[in-house]
């Protein structure tokens, strides 16, 4: 081609040698610049736009990822790369580097192609619930630094030869320790997240608590160096993933997993209302429909204990009191309740008396793990119980407040 260009323009341009030279490597770069542009046009607007109708036409939502990451939009510049490095030999003594730039572009085109394929499979690995199972990202991006590294040594073998190419990575060897120093936080991210998938301790979508670093939300990604907690207060936490191998963290997930989320709180009554219940507390309390059951049995119980010694001190009889038959109430009521999970715990115990009174613990699990849903059953258990507690004579505690003090000063006076 360079001869036949150099005689037409030789001999009909009557052009001196030199130039012939000159006008010759402009048509070289022109016809290249225009193949490229014409090779170009062609991928990217007639088949590009041709995948994108075959893809928005398929239910398949993996090629749509593929789409929209970019994937066949990069690959196709690979095609004017490809027309300069096939017409760079036509230019003479700029052949050489000419052919290796368009070489070293090509390998970099690919090499950002392959990077989107590459998050494009993290995205279809969410889509699939695949993720969630396993630190993708993480492995991912160690993949993605394998092949940066793999990169920079063909574009080196491409520039310098594959003799000083070897040469310069075998003594890399040597730089291990700084290698080492600069990817710490890589390498122990790798491990952790390792660790993590293969004891299933984390994975997205999972609750995290870890107070030290103020992460109390939902796990929104996992990769090689952190893992991101997107708060309740919609605040984000970023963590450095290999901190979960250091320090303790609370994983919520075996709660929704287990399908009951757990109750535990309690309500203080006030000692001073504790008392027995009389004939006539017993005869209204017996209208309640749950604890019908209970006074048939406690009283025929306590009946046949106490036959010949009605007459006796109240210390050698036995009776039944106001908060014994409110814990039987409030455990008949939780049992009754549709909302709670009958095949996990269910209790409700005294606790130790305090300063503040009696502590009477409610323990169990809602059947949904929600936490609005949970939120909303606790409330409406305790609500009732609080409403409920005046019914058996006792009194919820409650420290003096302003109003109570006024009170008593009006009473004095």
């Amino acid at each position: 081609m360079k001869n036949l260009f150099e005689e037409f323009i030789s001999n009909q341009m009557k052009l001196e040698d030199e130039w012939a030279v000159i006008a010759y490597y402009i048509m070289v770069i022109a016809l290249t610049m225009l193949l490229a542009f014409i090779i170009d046009l062609i991928v990217r607007k007639i088949l590009l736009n041709y995948v994108d109708k075959v893809v928005k036409k398929t239910a398949n939502r993996i090629d749509d990822i593929l789409i929209e990451k970019k994937v066949f939009h990069y690959l196709a510049h690979v095609a004017p790369g490809a027309v300069f490095h096939y017409m760079s030999k036509y230019f003479n003594d700029f052949a050489f580097i000419l052919q290796k730039l368009a070489t070293a572009y090509i390998i970099l085109i690919v090499t950002v192609a392959v990077f989107k394929i590459l998050d494009a499979l993290v995205d279809i690995t969410r889509i699939k619930s695949l993720s969630k199972s396993g630190p993708v990202k993480g492995i991912v991006q160690v993949i993605k630094i394998g092949i940066v590294i793999f990169t920079i040594l063909l574009i080196i073998m491409n520039f310098m030869g594959n003799s000083t190419a070897w040469a310069i990575f075998s003594s890399v060897g040597g730089m291990s320790a700084i290698l080492l120093l600069i990817f710490k936080d890589s390498i122990l991210g790798l491990v952790a997240g390792i660790q993590l998938s293969t004891e299933d301790l984390l994975k997205i979508g999972d609750w995290l608590e870890m107070p030290k670093y103020h992460a109390d939300g939902e796990v929104i990604d996992i990769s090689l160096t952190k893992i991101t907690v997107r708060n309740w207060d919609k605040t984000y936490t970023t963590v450095p993933a290999y901190k979960f191998l250091e320090d303790s963290f609370k994983n919520w997930e075996g709660m929704s997993e287990a399908g009951g989320r757990r109750i535990k709180r309690s309500i203080n009554i006030d000692l001073n209302s504790i008392s027995f219940l009389s004939e006539e507390k017993i005869t209204k309390l017996r209208e309640i429909n749950v604890l019908k059951p209970y006074f048939n049995n406690r009283l025929e119980e306590i009946a046949l204990f106490n036959k010949g010694a009605e007459n006796e001190n109240n210390a050698n009889i036995r009776r039944l009191t106001n908060i014994g038959t409110f814990r039987t109430y409030i455990y008949m009521y939780l049992k009754a309740n549709p909302n709670i999970h009958k095949n996990f715990t269910l209790l409700v115990r005294q606790l130790p008396p305090t300063g503040k009174g009696l502590p009477i613990e409610i323990y169990c699990f809602t059947k949904d793990t929600a936490w609005m849903n949970y939120e909303n059953v606790q409330s409406d258990i305790f609500d009732h119980i609080i409403a409920i507690t005046s019914e058996f004579g006792l009194m919820v505690f409650q420290e003096p407040t302003g109003a109570d003090f006024k009170y008593l000063y009006n009473k004095i006076e």
